[in-house]
């Protein structure tokens, strides 16, 4: 069975092909695909490039697909799912059945291999999102970076900027995010960041990658850097604890994978969540995913055909996944 994975988020979009072995037929990454971030034709163009560009790696699997799962950030706002329903049927193969949902999915099933639980996707945005045993979806947060987003990126690198603001003007204590900043942005003076945020970049895009350097400072024990992950590790959990009580799994276990860009040095952020955890006596046990979330994707895939998914395919794919000079698969058959 060959299944076409995508995940899509605010900053890069992944798609691969492979089977229920986790053998790996084609790759690659591209630009950001959330919809809401962007324009429809915008949208449509990496969305059409994505598909012609998987297509030309291996045209004879290609045509062979049994299923595309597309999880992707932003469809369920508006009309986009429809949209990418429309665009995904135009260049696949019509014998292709599509699947669309959230790429949280995605990141939820990168770790837990298909089984129920909840995911905290931390990267340009944040989003939690949970799935029982009967397969019945709960989110909390993810509303967009006006409205909501705390702990994530963009949220973390919006803290940082504010920090370094404040410290230049001695409203705030001195930080090492100061000298981070102005070397990221190639500035001698803080001042002149603000012609770089509003340049000719979304801000979001802008912002989102200065949290890097609230984890990095943090693990140096810089003090505000330290405050800004505590505050994003309280913001998170308030958010997977509200989606935990809807699930109604008090007296089981239930695996919490952190997925995101965010979570890059995710031993920073586990200890944490694990006393806020035991400080709310909530039932929740915090994990790294086994496999990227586009992995997630097939596994949603063959989940859609009730394909099991063995330590195999958890193999094959993280071990192809590594190589970016993978030598692709071949014919039907091989």
């Amino acid at each position: 069975m060959y299944v076409l994975g995508i995940d899509g988020g605010g900053t890069k979009t992944s798609a691969v092909i492979a089977d229920e072995n986790g053998n790996i037929y084609s790759k690659l990454v591209a630009g950001r695909s959330n919809p809401t971030a962007m324009s429809k034709q915008e949208f449509e163009l990496v969305i059409r490039d994505v598909i012609l560009n998987i297509q030309s790696q291996n045209p004879n699997i290609f045509c062979e697909l049994d299923c595309c799962y597309a999880g992707m950030a932003g469809v369920g706002e508006g009309n986009y799912e429809s949209v990418l329903q429309q665009i995904l049927q135009r260049y696949l193969p019509s014998k292709t059945e599509v699947l669309i949902a959230n790429d949280a999915v995605n990141a939820l099933f990168s770790g837990t291999l298909g089984r129920e639980g909840i995911v905290q996707i931390a990267g340009t945005g944040a989003i939690t999102v949970g799935i029982d045993e009967q397969k019945e979806l709960f989110r909390s947060a993810g509303w967009g970076y006006i409205f909501d987003d705390e702990g994530s990126g963009y949220n973390i690198g919006i803290a940082v900027t504010k920090a370094v603001f404040k410290a230049y003007d001695g409203r705030g204590l001195a930080t090492s995010l100061t000298e981070r900043l102005k070397s990221h942005f190639g500035v001698s003076s803080i001042p002149e960041i603000i012609e770089k945020v509003y340049g000719d970049a979304h801000p979001r895009s802008v912002i989102a990658p200065l949290s890097v350097y609230a984890v990095e400072e943090a693990l140096n024990k810089d003090e505000i850097a330290q405050a800004i992950i505590q505050k994003a590790c309280e913001d998170l959990f308030i958010s997977i604890k509200a989606c935990h009580s809807k699930m109604k799994l008090k007296e089981k276990e239930t695996m919490v994978i952190l997925s995101g860009g965010v979570f890059s040095k995710v031993e920073l952020f586990i200890p944490r969540l694990e006393e806020l955890a035991k400080q709310s006596h909530i039932n929740v046990t915090f994990k790294k995913p086994l496999i990227p979330p586009v992995g997630g994707a097939i596994i949603a895939g063959l989940n859609s055909r009730n394909v099991p998914i063995s330590s195999v395919f958890v193999r094959n794919f993280a071990e192809q996944q590594k190589n970016d000079y993978l030598t692709m698969k071949g014919q039907v058959g091989e």
